[in-house]
């Protein structure tokens, strides 16, 4: 049936912007482009019930690839939901109401992991166990480090060793190199949980009551590292064959770890891996030829130019090099622009070949130097809670309330090529994070509105088919163009009078995600 007027003049969001329903109990519509009503339902707190893909009904409406849905939803007292509800069926009829529920067959995350450690076994190692992280939460200053729920859960450390894998796959390019390692990473079945990527190529992984987080061996043992100071026996997690280090080994490089490095707070907690932590209770069969070769065939089609950039381009004559190119860095020197100019330092990094690196921008939507939430205290009075930044005052580096700075910025990141590429003509709308601040300057890595959400900069995609390349690059308001509209308007007409060959432009709004 088609929805009337009480449904809507109610407040609403789109399916995919769910995350922004309210936290009250409420009657929740679903209505298609067309104003259908293809569902009425309950909830004593209606964010909770769309929380990730945990309603009941979301696999169906996910699966309409070409209907358009939004959630309208109407506070009522949780003493009055069921009659209000059943009010509403009977005069809606909506379509999923009277359908049976439909779901994906989920397989457990056990398996998961299994097949992940099958395909990673021969260049990762166990490197320790760490203790649940709420008795250091207070000194932990990054979100995802201490998520609520990861503070009461102990944490099994895998380390990537890429010297490993760079001998096994003779990778030709950084490109084939990350994915290769994105290969084993991927969801591939509809698992109960898949891999969070963290941050660049760092993993998180929820299995059978404990946390497995995979990361570089060289974010844990940044300098130089003693010869013979890894020692490994065989051991296994959740049944699959593994090597860990030897708990003399572990002791060495927690000796040896320096003290002012990001990792030494985890690194000096870690415990031995002695046994096998994670039990498989399902124990579903693991196609362990597939996970091995699934890497392997990757790197082959890499090498045989089947994957990557150029794989499904055509050739451009090049007049610089007077050949034919095909990568974005011989388009960078046709243009007459240095590939390594932001290589030797001077920016902020990201990545194990720090082929990304950090851009501030100024967000359209807030001021980053006012509270984002105000705290009632034991007597009643409201004291403001302001985003932490990092920079320079009075001369000295610092950790402050975001107020304290004259200028604030919000730190993203960006594919260094493709902002070499465009920073001419967005060097007014994002700057390159220099690692050396000014007096008075400051930086957040998230700006957040509220306790849960934050903001996600605005980005245009630049897509050159013919070399078969594209990156989005962030951006954000300066002083003439102060808006999303005005600032896109301006560098859609900077980049189609750019040069660059067949460009194709997109562009994302600044959005609020949780």
């Amino acid at each position: 049936m088609i929805a009337d007027a009480v449904i809507l003049e109610l407040p609403k969001v789109t399916l995919q912007a769910k995350q922004l329903l309210p936290e009250y109990s409420g009657i929740y519509y679903v209505l298609d482009e067309s104003k259908n009503v293809w569902y009425v339902g309950q909830a004593k707190n209606i964010r909770n019930r769309w929380q990730g893909k945990a309603h009941h009904r979301f696999y169906q409406l996910e699966v309409q690839k070409k209907k358009h849905f939004t959630i309208y939803y109407e506070q009522i007292s949780e003493s009055q939901l069921d009659s209000v509800e059943k009010q509403r069926i009977e005069k809606y009829h909506p379509h999923l109401n009277s359908s049976p529920v439909k779901t994906k067959k989920v397989r457990p995350t056990e398996t998961l992991l299994r097949e992940t450690i099958t395909a990673i076994a021969d260049f990762a190692f166990l490197l320790g166990v760490e203790p649940p992280r709420k008795e250091i939460q207070s000194q932990i200053s990054i979100d995802w480090l201490a998520q609520k729920k990861l503070l009461e859960l102990s944490v099994i450390h895998v380390c990537l060793d890429i010297d490993i894998l760079k001998e096994k796959f003779q990778p030709d390019s950084i490109n084939e190199q990350e994915a290769v390692l994105k290969a084993a990473f991927s969801s591939r079945k509809a698992y109960a949980s898949k891999w969070e990527n963290l941050h660049y190529f760092i993993y998180r992984l929820w299995v059978n009551g404990y946390v497995v987080e995979v990361n570089y061996w060289s974010r844990w043992c940044p300098k130089e590292e003693p010869q013979g100071i890894r020692e490994y026996t065989e051991t296994t997690l959740a049944q699959e064959s593994i090597r860990a280090l030897t708990p003399e080994s572990l002791g060495k490089i927690k000796n040896q770890a320096d003290e002012k490095s990001q990792s030494a707070l985890y690194l000096k907690r870690l415990n031995p891996y002695s046994s096998d932590r994670i039990k498989p209770l399902f124990n579903e069969p693991v196609d362990r030829e597939t996970a091995k070769t699934l890497m392997a065939k990757i790197s082959e089609d890499y090498k045989a130019g089947l994957r990557g950039i150029g794989s499904r381009s055509r050739l451009i004559k090049s007049k610089l090099i007077s050949s034919e190119f095909m990568t974005i860095e011989e388009l960078l020197i046709e243009r007459g622009i240095d590939p390594q100019k932001y290589s030797t330092g001077g920016v902020i990094n990201f990545g194990y070949a720090g082929e990304r690196m950090g851009l501030w921008i100024k967000c359209f939507s807030a001021d980053m130097k006012i509270p984002y939430q105000y705290v009632m205290d034991v007597n009643n009075r409201k004291h403001p809670s302001y985003n932490t930044a990092y920079g320079i005052l009075n001369n000295q580096k610092t950790r402050a309330a975001s107020y304290q700075f004259d200028i604030v910025y919000l730190l993203s990141s960006v594919d260094k090529k493709g902002w070499l590429l465009v920073e001419e003509y967005l060097k007014d709308f994002a700057i390159p994070a220099a690692t050396k601040l000014s007096n008075g300057e400051g930086y957040v890595e998230k700006f957040y509105i509220s306790a849960r959400k934050y903001i996600v900069p605005a980005k245009v995609n630049i897509k050159l088919e013919t070399i078969g390349y594209s990156a989005w690059i962030p951006f954000g308001l300066n002083e003439e163009f102060s808006t999303f509209v005005s600032a896109k308007g301006e560098i859609r007409k900077r980049l189609e009078n750019s040069g660059l060959p067949a460009v194709k432009l997109a562009f994302k709004q600044e959005t609020i995600e949780k």
